[in-house]
């Protein structure tokens, strides 16, 4: 017998209990027959579907080798006997040292679950077995509950175990990904990683039992050199509907009352070189839509998702924004999915740069007159975070720095409702937004503004079932077993008053009398989970608050002085952006906070009133200050003063990395660097840039719009991938001393 062990969640994200053990599988391979032994273990399982409703594509990958028997699927009705066997119909050189399966599985038994086993025909102990359940999508009384996000990297990647506590469960219908996959194409001394990467997201999708379905982005691309330019590897390990002739580029499927349409935004520009396939693409999508918005009547929703978005205030591109914003608009398309920064953000209903809400302006996604734009792009990557560029547009509803991912719950032909997790607060939501509608469409070209007849009352389906108790069971894991110390609850308290909490937009629970981690009413924002970053699990030692995360919520006022003190001994992340705060920053925010890694106090405004003040302590990188941190993002402030040269001590290097950060499955987040974030922009630092900056590895460092010099001397080789520095510091570079 042998044993091919799946991620031990425990060991690399402690405290997950039960769900992490649901996910924590192991696939039992028993090698019976003499010779099964030599051939390859199936692996990368993974479903999509069909054009049809009653068909399922499975997927799968092997090492490369020769004489091998023929592959097939196997599957039968769960609970009964006999097996049907279906041969693999096509066979693909896949990246790496792989080649990849593909087997479609028709003529099913619509909301039957099945039993299914990929392997060699003739070698029974080869087999690896599955399930699904063949949805039948086209009942629009099923409400389909769905993870939507882009830009999944295979190292720093956060959102892998709480999407695998959701597959386990059954709480997920569908995982809809919207390009830039792995991050690391043949990179940093690594074989086969596509394939690594390809496994995590087998796993997440409960090791081949939740369909997949895609769109690619930029970094999907690639210039072959026998083959000339295309997205090959995408290609070939994704399968979407009609993949024969447009190799998965583009594709749509209805789910439940929603139609869903995923497209290409690369063959519009940046230089992909392949005009044929974005005239077939241009012609597909007009039809494709007139036809959804034709059918609106049996399908109210229509979604689109591509790379790049159209409305960010994180991205300058406009050609999004040019090319698709007409079409979205013209056939009624009521949300837009996006992601290339890495960030989350969503709109307000906008087309042309104008606020188009709904009549009633206490809901403004009651009736839109226009599409709503989000952008779910940050599961993480060896990319980290991007920042957000200016302050919020006329448009901008919401955003946020944390990683995570969104739910998509179609609930009804009326209703439908968009969350944003994050897994830094334990896999909890941090905000979410329903979008509502009375008739069929309320825009577009071709709105025949039909009456909706409201849905007839429906026993909720399994996979919201599910996610409801999912998110239960991560709100009792959260909580621990110990009451949170009350001079942290204080702190709490004294905060919310501070920043006039009653107009938060969001403020369930704070001030109920309950523990601020309790299980049946956690306060907004705030965990006691002990990891709060997957690559930073030394940092869990005691237990109290780790995360206080209520960005964009319309906090007004200023930060008390207490606030960082009463969590200094637990407490590893701070967010507090995107908020209408004023006055100071307080030193104990950049002081004697030993585990904090990540601080982010940006304004959501560029209004002068809103930029806070103060300076940035010399022993900021210090024990005594932040020792820990790796994410810093202070843009937009009124802060001066120099830049502290404590920031060369942070553990941004190899060196700096610790005996748990080393035993990630993961590690390293960056060619053998713990890299980190240092984001000043837009401030009023003045001095030289430190040349003690030297010793340290950054991933960002964006100094811009402050009136600085260059290091004293000869401007340094800092090691950092992406800096945004005075004009005449890029340049010139010298080693560091």
């Amino acid at each position: 017998n042998a044993t091919v062990s799946v991620l031990n969640c425990n060991a690399v994200f402690p405290g997950m209990g039960m769900g992490c053990r649901m996910t924590g599988l192991a696939l039992l391979l028993l090698y019976g027959a003499a010779g099964a032994a030599q051939l390859p273990v199936p692996e990368q399982l993974h479903l999509a579907f069909t054009n049809k409703t009653d068909e399922m594509l499975v997927q799968w990958a092997v090492e490369q080798g020769e004489d091998y028997p023929q592959a097939v699927v196997r599957y039968r009705v769960a609970g009964t006997k006999d097996w049907a066997e279906a041969p693999s119909e096509v066979t693909l050189p896949g990246p790496g040292s792989y080649q990849n399966y593909r087997t479609t599985l028709r003529k099913l038994q619509l909301n039957a679950k099945y039993d299914y086993a990929v392997g060699w025909h003739g070698e029974e102990a080869s087999f690896v077995q599955s399930h699904f359940t063949a949805l039948d999508r086209r009942d629009t009384s099923h409400a389909p509950r769905m993870a939507f996000f882009a830009d999944l990297g295979w190292t720093d990647d956060q959102v892998r175990p709480f999407l695998e506590e959701e597959s386990a469960a059954g709480a997920l219908d569908a995982i809809v990904m919207f390009g830039d996959f792995v991050y690391q194409d043949g990179g940093v001394g690594k074989k086969n990683h596509e394939n690594a990467w390809m496994r995590d997201v087998s796993r997440f999708a409960g090791n081949g039992s939740v369909p997949i379905m895609v769109s690619p982005g930029n970094a999907d691309f690639t210039h072959d050199t026998d083959r000339g330019p295309g997205f090959y590897r995408y290609s070939t390990q994704f399968a979407m509907p009609g993949w024969e002739t447009t190799d998965s580029l583009w594709h749509s499927f209805d789910i439940g009352p929603a139609h869903i349409v995923g497209i290409n935004t690369e063959l519009i520009e940046w230089g992909v070189p392949l005009p044929e396939k974005l005239d077939e693409m241009k012609a597909w999508l007009h039809d494709d839509l007139k036809a959804a918005a034709a059918n609106r009547a049996n399908v109210p929703w229509i979604f689109v998702h591509y790379h790049r978005p159209s409305y960010s205030t994180g991205n300058t591109d406009d050609i999004p924004y040019k090319k698709f914003e007409p079409l979205m608009y013209k056939y009624g398309v009521d949300v837009v999915f996006a992601g290339h920064v890495h960030n989350q953000e969503y709109t307000l209903p906008v087309f042309n740069k104008t606020v188009m809400s709904g009549p009633d302006p206490a809901r403004p996604y009651h009736n839109a007159r226009a599409p709503t734009y989000v952008i779910s792009g940050n599961p993480g990557n060896d990319e980290e975070t991007n920042y957000f560029a200016r302050g919020f547009d006329p448009w901008t509803a919401w955003r946020a720095y944390h990683y995570g991912y969104s739910v998509v719950t179609v609930t009804n032909e009326t209703s439908m409702k968009i969350e944003f997790v994050s897994t830094q607060l334990g896999g909890q939501v941090t905000t979410a937004f329903e979008l509502s509608k009375d008739v069929s469409c309320n825009f577009g070209d071709f709105c025949t503004h039909q009456p909706q007849a409201p849905p007839p009352s429906r026993p909720a389906p399994r996979s919201i079932l599910a996610g409801a108790a999912v998110m239960k069971a991560r709100n009792q894991r959260n909580a621990g077993n110990e009451a949170v110390p009350a001079l942290q609850v204080k702190a709490l308290q004294n905060f919310y008053k501070a920043t006039q909490g009653e107009g938060w937009k969001n403020n369930a629970n704070w001030m109920n009398g309950a523990d601020p981690c309790s299980a049946d009413a956690p306060w907004y924002g705030v965990t006691c989970i002990a990891v709060t970053e997957r690559t930073m699990l030394h940092l869990a030692t005691s237990y109290g608050i780790t995360a206080v995360q209520i960005p964009s919520n319309n906090l007004r006022g200023t930060i008390p002085d207490e606030f960082g003190l009463a969590l200094a001994d637990t407490i590893q992340l701070i967010d507090i952006s995107q908020n209408f705060l004023t006055g100071a920053l307080p030193m104990t925010l950049l002081q004697g906070l030993p585990k904090l890694h990540t601080l982010y106090v940006e304004p959501a405004t560029d209004e002068a009133a809103y930029r806070l003040t103060g300076t940035l302590p010399d022993d900021l990188g210090l024990a005594t200050g932040l020792p820990n941190l790796r994410f810093l993002g202070l843009n937009r402030n009124a802060l001066t003063g120099a830049i502290p040269g404590s920031l060369g001590a942070l553990s941004c290097h190899e060196t700096g990395a610790t005996a748990d950060m080393k035993k990630f499955p993961d590690y390293p987040t960056l060619g053998g660097e713990v890299a980190c974030n240092v984001w000043l922009e837009g401030n009023n630092f003045t001095g030289a840039i430190p040349i003690e900056l030297c010793n340290a590895t950054y991933l960002e460092l964006f100094f811009l719009d402050n009136p600085l010099t260059c290091p004293k001397g000869s401007p340094p080789c800092i090691d950092v991938l992406y800096k945004h520095w005075p004009e005449g510091c890029r340049n010139n570079c010298t080693p560091c001393p």
